[in-house]
Order: C-alpha cells, then sequence, then structure tokens
C-alpha cells in the first residue's frame, strides 16, 4: 500500500505505517541449541547452600553464593533460559517454581503468577526445582 500511494504521488515522508499482528519470537538470553554445550555443573568447588534442580535439563547443584539469582547459576551450568531486563521489571525470565520458594532482591515490581517465580532477581530460600 505505501508503493502504490508514493506511485500516486504522495511525499514518502507523509506516509506513515504501523503494524498489527504477531512480531518476532523473543527470546532472549537463549543460545542456538546446535552450539550451546549441554547443561553442566559449574566450574569450581561446589556451593555449600540447598539444592537447586533444574527440572528440564535432569540437573542438580548445590546453590553458590557467589551467584546473585538463579539465573546467574543456571548461565554459569549453561541450562538455556529466557531473560531480558535481570531486575524483575519485564518478567521475560518467569517460569515455574516446582518446589520450593525462593526471596527476590530486588523485589520484582509485580509478582509473578500463583506458581511461577522470576529467577533474575530470585535466590532459593531452600532447595527449589524450577522448570528449566
Amino acid at each position: 500500500l505505501t508503493a502504490a500511494l508514493v506511485d500516486c504521488g504522495l511525499d514518502a515522508s507523509r506516509i506513515h505505517t504501523e503494524i498489527f499482528g504477531a512480531g518476532p519470537a523473543i527470546t532472549p538470553g537463549i543460545k542456538s541449541s546446535a552450539t550451546a554445550p549441554a547443561p553442566h555443573q559449574p566450574a569450581g568447588p561446589p556451593g555449600t547452600g540447598p539444592e537447586v534442580s533444574f527440572a528440564r535439563s535432569g540437573l542438580t547443584v548445590p546453590w553458590n553464593d557467589a551467584q546473585e539469582s538463579l539465573l546467574e547459576l543456571a548461565e554459569t551450568c549453561d541450562v538455556p533460559v529466557q531473560w531480558s531486563c535481570r531486575t524483575g521489571v519485564c518478567h521475560t525470565c518467569e517460569l515455574a517454581l516446582m518446589s520450593g520458594t525462593v526471596n527476590y532482591s530486588p523485589d520484582p515490581v509485580e509478582p509473578p503468577a500463583e506458581g511461577n517465580i522470576l529467577i533474575c532477581c530470585s535466590k532459593p530460600a531452600g532447595g527449589v526445582v524450577v522448570d528449566l
């Protein structure tokens, strides 16, 4: 339609468009599965905190206070995860907490849906199983 309007003599700078419909898929923070290493234990000495289980990845690791969030632990273990803001604002990292509880730091702007957590700003309060 834009080309037809220009062909009819309308100045292109006067034509404005807006697209309605689905946008491209959003998967920030997820590496290509073809090149990403398999999930693994983090390098270095094991943590001494509660167990964190990444259910879909089949990986359980002890929490290490060197990480600031469950997101950082997942990244250290090469567990594929979606994220964007890292501060509890965008909810891109929201996922199911299958068991356990978490603490937030910082607190999210809006809480996640019931039964979900934001891994970008949460730490385990005890053993947890997350849907990753």
